[in-house]
Formats: structure tokens, C-alpha cells, sequence
């Protein structure tokens, strides 16, 4: 682990990202007038940047907007999109065909989700939050280890090629932690948007570059998707939760999911004192299973609407929650128990980003182009583009667990794949904390673990975020454990029948939390991937013709 981590208080409001520089321009932008949505939106631009082994232009995800003084919510869709010229069996049987080749590109959504946002809901100009991010590019920046570790235990950068391949494993040697790279091809295409909007990435000169470069890598996107491409605003979801409510999106995203696990959670009564107690665990891993059998019962609900709706209603209910937690006894049972119909589709990567401002105004943000470095293509225009059409069900593969492919989850041009972000934000009368999280298929159980750490443990932010994870998806049959769980608790799990497997990824997942309870702000970015929570400071990353005002470096509580 690497990075403080700290806390940080701040009077006009706090961000939170895994890379700190990100969270300062955001705080930057909070500073020079602007609100939430703006702040999300630069920090965004910013994670492009920095860590676009993870997310930027070319991929996509989700953001909710919550006003906490009116209690309306938004939710905005921009995950990408199957292209027309798509098929459900169009994938071939060849290694690495599904994850990094022309075929595995989605139509990109992120920046038409960001302009949306912005346009809705933002205060400053599109150029003010644009602009520090392709200052960054442009001016050169430090490879974070979490980047140089991507190209360690992730992916062989020896099997990079073309434009990728020149800007990370520049003379055939891949960058590392610490080395200072400048991207001036980024930060063109970024001063490009910030003067003509998302046009110039779906219909203009960017345009060009993004089907030049899957043409020449066999894919199917044509500029028509792109042209075609729109964000939907869906309605947020939410249950009641301790005296107030968890919010999040729905399907496709597993936001569904998330509120299945709060609900059974909630309902095992835990106090302050639980947080010891061994049988918490067991009961946790045991919802976590119950919650992920049914991740295979989501899709896209433009498609099969009728009965992907159905389902998400039954879904998020206290009534359904309270059927499944009566199935939780005192032991671990094998897989077919928790009655998963479904093969799991696995996914990785993923940035969050987490805002709460002065106003009360908050903002979730889940963004990713799917697994890391994407689909291992990067445009001349230094875009690295998604491989999220390996997200959909591919009934071409032989199944790992013996369950099909999930019906609702199979490819059609124009759908979006099931996706494990689940951008949440948690309120009641005093308190709105906005959280989220990068990992995977870990987002859920780690956002739903700390929620609980929080709400219903009485953990402050820090220990919350901080203390070890155990995650559980149902498949495989085994527990992933966290470094420091105490032993008195592996024990106890395993005497109740886990198979407990130490976690060997470098971390299970990364939260990253912002909380304001009546007379505070509280921002926490997990130490895990070394990142930093904001601070409102002192430093000015918008170029000349975007300055607003001039940043102080009062730092304190509200």
C-alpha cells in the first residue's frame, strides 16, 4: 500500500479519487466557484489522463447527482453500446479474441455521460473543467504505481502495439512508477472538446481517428454508432436504510445488487459491538453469496424490459430480502444452495470519483474502459479504447460452472452489458455521504462492507474504508481475504465451511468516500491503490482564458 490517505476537512467541499493530483483539481474547481458536477466532471478528465489504463474517452460508465436539500436525484447511463453491426455469436473461440481485438469495442459513452451531466447540472463553463486535464497532458505528469503495476500483473506490454505501445513501452522498455511522461497527442484532443463538445469525439475529427483505429484492428464500430450514440437518464433506485436512504442506479449496472445486499444486511440488527463478533462475518459472506446468485437475472432493461424490471422490483425488496436472509443458518453450504441460474461474467478496472459540495450537492461517478488498458488500442489521437463487448454473455464459451449464459445479458446491437459499477450515495436527515468503487465484480461487496462499517458498525470513515475486506461472489466457491482479518474470525469461518484464499491482487477493492454530516466534510480515498482524498488548495490548473478566481489555501471544517 501506498499514499496517506488522510482525511481531509475543506469548507467548500471534498472529492475524493485514487490519484490525488485528480482529487486537487477537483477541489481546484470547487474553489473557483464551481459545484459538485463540475469538480466530478475536471477529476474525471483528469483520471483519463493519469490512469487510462483504467478509464477516459474511450470507454464508459454511470453518475448519480443527488441534491440532499430537495432529495431529487439523476441518474445518467453512458455505458457503451453493442454496435449495429454486431451478432450474439460473433465471437470467435480464439484466445484473446473477446478481450483485445477489434471486436471487443463498444461504443464509448463517457464523454457524452460527462457533457450531459455538465450541461444539466454544471456552473462553470465546459472549458474551466475540461482544460486542467489537458494542461496536465500537455505539461507532463509521474506514472502512478498503480498504472506500472497494471503492466506487471495484468497485461504483457510486450505484446503492445502501435500507438499504445510507443507511448508505454516507449524504446521497448515499459514505463514504471515514477518515470514522467508528457501526452501531447491527449491533450490536443482535449483542448478539442473543450472548445467544441462532444460533437468533435462522435461526428468530427476525433471521430475519424476512433474508426480509423478499429478498422485497422478488424473491428465492427462504424462512425454511424457513434453518431447514434446517446446517454439515457434513468430514474435512481433506492431502499430505506438506517433512517434514511441508499441510492443508486439501475440496471445495468448492479446497482440492483447492491441494494439487495443493504437490505440483507440491515436486517441482521447489527450494533457497535458487532463488529467483533465472528458470526457478523459469516453472516455478511453469506449474504454477499445470496446477493450475487441473482446478478445473472440483470440486463440492459431497454431490452426484455418486462421481465428485467420484474425482477429488479423483486429484487430490491425488503420482502425479498427477508426470504433469502431466513435461508442464512450457522453454515456455509455449497454453490447450488443460493440458487444462481446463470454464469458470472467477470469484469476488472474501473476509477470512481466521489464529491460532496457546499451546497449539499453530490455527486457519484463510476467510470471504466472495462478490463486494464482496455482493448489494448489506442487511437492517434491518444484515446484508449474500451473492450466492453466482453461484458455481454457469450454463449460461444464453454461455461466455468456448469450454468448457462444469462439470456438477458447476451449480445444485440444497441444494448449495454451488464456492468458491476454501482455509483451510490447514502443520506438521511443530517448526513449525505456519496461512495463508490473500482475492482470489478468486488465494487458491490466492498461498497455494501463499508456502507455497513459506517451505518450500521458505527465506524468513522477512516477505519470504515481502511479495515481488511472479505468479498465472496457465489463462483468461485471461496473466500477472499484480506491481509489483517483477525484470526479469531478465520477460524470461526472456517469451522463453518469457507475456504478461506488470501487475496493476491494487490487489494480486493477501492473505495473512495466523501461524507457531510451537519457541521463537516469528510473525504477518504482508500489507501490500496495510493491515492488521496482532496484538499481544497492552492494550486491553479486552469489555463489563462478559463480562470475564474483565485484559490486560497484555507483548509477547515465547514
Amino acid at each position: 500500500m501506498s499514499g496517506d490517505g488522510k482525511i481531509q476537512f475543506c469548507r467548500k467541499g471534498g472529492v475524493a479519487t485514487d490519484v490525488a493530483i485528480c482529487s486537487e483539481i477537483g477541489a481546484s474547481i470547487l474553489q473557483n466557484g464551481g459545484n459538485a458536477v463540475d469538480a466530478a466532471v475536471a477529476s474525471c478528465f483528469c483520471l483519463g489522463v493519469i490512469n487510462s489504463h483504467s478509464s477516459g474517452l474511450g470507454g464508459g460508465g454511470f453518475m448519480i447527482v443527488q441534491d440532499h436539500k430537495t432529495q431529487k436525484s439523476w441518474g445518467y447511463d453512458f455505458r457503451e453500446v453493442a454496435p449495429i453491426r454486431c451478432s450474439t455469436d460473433m465471437f470467435c473461440r480464439k484466445d484473446g479474441c473477446i478481450y483485445s481485438s477489434g471486436l471487443s469495442i463498444g461504443v464509448p459513452g463517457e464523454l457524452k455521460g460527462l457533457e450531459a451531466a455538465h450541461k444539466a447540472h454544471g456552473r462553470l463553463k465546459w472549458c474551466q473543467v475540461v482544460k486542467p486535464a489537458a494542461d496536465l497532458a500537455r505539461k507532463g505528469f509521474i506514472i502512478t504505481e498503480s498504472l506500472a503495476n497494471s503492466m506487471i500483473t495484468k497485461v504483457d506490454p510486450t505484446k503492445f502495439e502501435g500507438k499504445l505501445r510507443g507511448v508505454f513501452v516507449p524504446g521497448g522498455q515499459a514505463l514504471q512508477a515514477g518515470d514522467f511522461i508528457r501526452r501531447p497527442d491527449l491533450a490536443d484532443t482535449l483542448d478539442i472538446i473543450a472548445e467544441q463538445g462532444s460533437d468533435a469525439l462522435y461526428s468530427g475529427q476525433i471521430a475519424d481517428t476512433i474508426i480509423q483505429a478499429v478498422e485497422d484492428a478488424g473491428g465492427i464500430l462504424s462512425i454511424e454508432d457513434l453518431q447514434q450514440y446517446k446517454v439515457i437518464e434513468r430514474d435512481v433506485i433506492q431502499t430505506e436504510f438506517n433512517g434514511g436512504y441508499v441510492s443508486t442506479m439501475q440496471a445495468p449496472s448492479s446497482g440492483p445488487i447492491l441494494l439487495l445486499l443493504i437490505n440483507l444486511l440491515e436486517g441482521f440488527n447489527w450494533t457497535a459491538e458487532s463488529v467483533s463478533d465472528p458470526k457478523t462475518y459469516h453472516q455478511m459472506i453469506e449474504a454477499f453469496k445470496f446477493a450475487f446468485a441473482h446478478l445473472g437475472d440483470l440486463g440492459d432493461p431497454t431490452f426484455n424490459s418486462t421481465a428485467v424490471n420484474n425482477k429488479l422490483l423483486q429484487i430490491i425488496s425488503e420482502e425479498y430480502a427477508n426470504t433469502l436472509r431466513s435461508k442464512i443458518d450457522n453454515q456455509s453450504h455449497p454453490a447450488k444452495y443460493y440458487s444462481a441460474k446463470y454464469e458470472p461474467v467477470e469484469n476488472s478496472g474501473t476509477t470512481h470519483i466521489s464529491v460532496v459540495d457546499a451546497d449539499d450537492l453530490a455527486v457519484s461517478l463510476t467510470t471504466s474502459v472495462n478490463l486494464w488498458f482496455g482493448s489494448q488500442i489506442m487511437t492517434s489521437s491518444g484515446i484508449i479504447l474500451n473492450n466492453s463487448m466482453a461484458d455481454f454473455s457469450n454463449p460461444s464459451l464453454p461455461s466455468l460452472y456448469n450454468l448457462p449464459p444469462n439470456p438477458n445479458n447476451l449480445i444485440i446491437a444497441g444494448k449495454r452489458p451488464l456492468s458491476s459499477m454501482a455509483p451510490t450515495i447514502v443520506s438521511n436527515k443530517n448526513t449525505i455521504m456519496a461512495i463508490g468503487a473500482s475492482g470489478g465484480s468486488r465494487i458491490i461487496s466492498g461498497v455494501a462492507e463499508v456502507i455497513a462499517n459506517v451505518m450500521l458498525l458505527d465506524l468513522n470513515l477512516t477505519p470504515a474504508i481502511d479495515k481488511p475486506r472479505l468479498h465472496h461472489q457465489l463462483y468461485p466457491e471461496f473466500t477472499e481475504c484480506e491481509d489483517g482479518v483477525p484470526e479469531d474470525v478465520l477460524s470461526y469461518l472456517k469451522n463453518k465451511g469457507e475456504d478461506i484464499q488470501p487475496y493476491s491482487k494487490i487489494f480486493i477493492s477501492i473505495i473512495q468516500a466523501v461524507m457531510k454530516t451537519s457541521n463537516q466534510i469528510y473525504a477518504r480515498s482508500d489507501l490500496r491503490k495510493g491515492g488521496k482524498a482532496a484538499i481544497c488548495l492552492i494550486r491553479d490548473f486552469c489555463s489563462e482564458n478559463c480562470k475564474n478566481t483565485q484559490l486560497t489555501d484555507e483548509v477547515a471544517p465547514i
